[in-house]
């Protein structure tokens, strides 16, 4: 199959997995908040982060595995893909196994570490042990999911992520009716734990992605170092990625208290949706751009990655625009007035997604040519920048320092490096990566900016629900047309209108007439 249509498959997939998402965040926060105390919610949205830096125990092997299967996929009869399948488990059970050791024995500390008031210390000890329990099972069984990545089938990965949400969703609404409290999330997740490993097992085991006989090589110490050499350098990206993007709920439990972190969950819960929204073309096409730098297509690789530098940027700056306009209004509208959040803090968190997508496809590029190099150091020193200036002055400057930071850290650090990188594996000047080759999405941030702006001030003085209102109707029309008017070449225009179906491809030739094909 080819690599277009997989990338379309797994980037459709990725949208309707991320709509799912959304679906999830929208039903699921209203249900919390009217269920149980913002206390209880704050407590649960900490214990979630830190499990996050507990599967840091992963290393990075799990990347690691997938980046080097592509390289062994297509020699599968010289034994080396059974070797590392076999390995991968071997190393995959015993991570599992260590995560619920450090889970269990750790929690009391983590407990004191985070500030938990008295009151919930043993509800939040119970709780993280348990999760620990679920999150050691899910690692053991990793394996088959990065079969199906490298194989360029995230299609079947969405899917099974997909069926889970819901059936989470209906059992955590059961639980909560059923007054089962906080321990909700954790029967919801228990009772569908095994779904998604049987499932992409399943699927494995149909489209023949199992080594067959004569295929599985010994698991191997030899490929295990190569694979944890590789394996490192990811884990100290994705330790520098942890401290900078999932830190702000602890930072602000620490110092503001569990209320203020359920406040944080809930106002930043849009960024948190929209950032993977921005990222899921260039994460659709990775296993391809993985293959064409095995296969040495050079110059198939570089027109490709150019055109996902510019669809991230470009959403990017019709995200962040978005953002800013709509979600103090959706918060409040939302959560029934029950959370007040800062428009200050939308222009923020706009202006930092905007930031994300001129980095994250440079960023991320090192781990297509598997040259990672500096990059490992450049990211964790962001995240610790992060970490320690927050730390520090959270008190002082509140979420909007914090968030202030966060961009002053990525364009410091990662934002420079990264093209850097980029400038030197392309044989570019720095101009046409920075400016050349995202010049619409900048012309887009302008203009679409400039109509924000004009809506926020002609809006004043109507309620939320109304500013809501106007603002999504502005985002959806207008935002929208820019975005394919401005935000995008018109050869990638022409190529949509030509793959979409038929009267998909006959709207965009009628919203863009002079960007797509006769």
């Amino acid at each position: 199959m080819s690599r277009l249509k997989n990338f379309s498959r797994n980037l459709a997939t990725s949208y309707l997995q991320l709509g799912v998402n959304v679906v999830y965040s929208l039903a699921s926060v209203p249900l919390i908040l009217h269920w149980l105390p913002r206390t209880e919610f704050g407590m649960w949205a900490t214990l979630t982060q830190l499990l996050g830096y507990v599967s840091l125990i992963d290393l990075g092997m799990t990347s690691a595995v997938a980046r080097v299967l592509v390289d062994y996929k297509d020699r599968r009869s010289e034994g080396g893909y059974g070797s590392l399948v076999k390995t991968s488990f071997l190393v995959s059970l015993t991570q599992g196994v260590i995560i619920l050791a450090t889970v269990t024995l750790g929690a009391p500390v983590l407990a004191e570490l985070m500030k938990i008031p008295d009151a919930y210390q043993a509800t939040f000890i119970a709780l993280l042990r348990w999760q620990g329990l679920l999150t050691a099972c899910s690692f053991s069984l990793r394996p088959f999911g990065l079969m199906l990545y490298a194989h360029q089938r995230m299609d079947l990965q969405a899917c099974s992520e997909m069926c889970s949400l819901m059936a989470q969703l209906g059992l955590l609404l059961l639980f909560l009716m059923k007054g089962c409290g906080i321990y909700s999330f954790i029967y919801a997740s228990a009772a569908t734990v095994w779904f998604g490993p049987a499932f992409l097992f399943w699927n494995c085991r149909r489209l023949k992605l199992l080594p067959q006989a004569g295929e599985w090589g010994p698991a191997s110490w030899n490929i295990f170092k190569d694979v944890f050499s590789y394996g490192k350098d990811v884990f100290l990206m994705t330790l520098g990625y942890q401290l900078q993007m999932a830190s702000q709920t602890i930072v602000v439990s620490r110092s503001f208290g569990l209320a203020q972190a359920a406040t944080w969950s809930v106002g930043s819960k849009m960024f948190s949706l929209l950032v993977p929204l921005m990222c899921r073309p260039y994460g659709a096409a990775l296993p391809g751009l993985f293959e064409m730098n095995t296969r040495h297509e050079r110059e198939r690789l570089t027109e490709r990655y150019r055109t996902m530098v510019l669809l991230t940027a470009s959403l990017g700056a019709f995200l962040g625009v978005a953002l800013i306009l709509c979600n103090s209004f959706f918060v409040q509208t939302w959560t029934a007035g029950k959370i007040s959040w800062s428009p200050v803090n939308d222009l923020l968190l706009g202006g930092w997604l905007f930031v994300l997508s001129m980095q994250t496809t440079h960023c991320n590029f090192v781990t297509v040519t598997k040259q990672i190099g500096g990059m490992r150091y450049y990211l964790f020193l962001e995240g610790l920048s992060f970490i320690v200036v927050t730390s520090w002055f959270s008190g002082r400057w509140g979420i909007p320092g914090m968030l202030a930071t966060s961009i002053l850290c990525t364009l410091a650090f990662t934002y420079q490096y990264s093209m850097r990188r980029s400038r030197d594996f392309f044989q570019l000047p720095l101009k046409v990566l920075m400016v050349d080759w995202v010049r619409p999405s900048l012309n887009l941030a302008l203009v679409f900016g400039a109509v924000a702006g004009a809506t926020w001030f002609c809006t004043t003085g109507l309620t939320s629900l109304w500013r809501l209102a106007i603002h999504a109707t502005v985002t959806g029309t207008v935002g929208v047309w820019l975005l394919l008017r401005l935000g995008l070449r018109p050869g990638m225009i022409q190529e949509a209108s030509m793959r979409l179906p038929r009267p998909a491809g006959r709207l965009l030739q009628w919203l863009v007439p002079g960007k797509t094909m006769p």
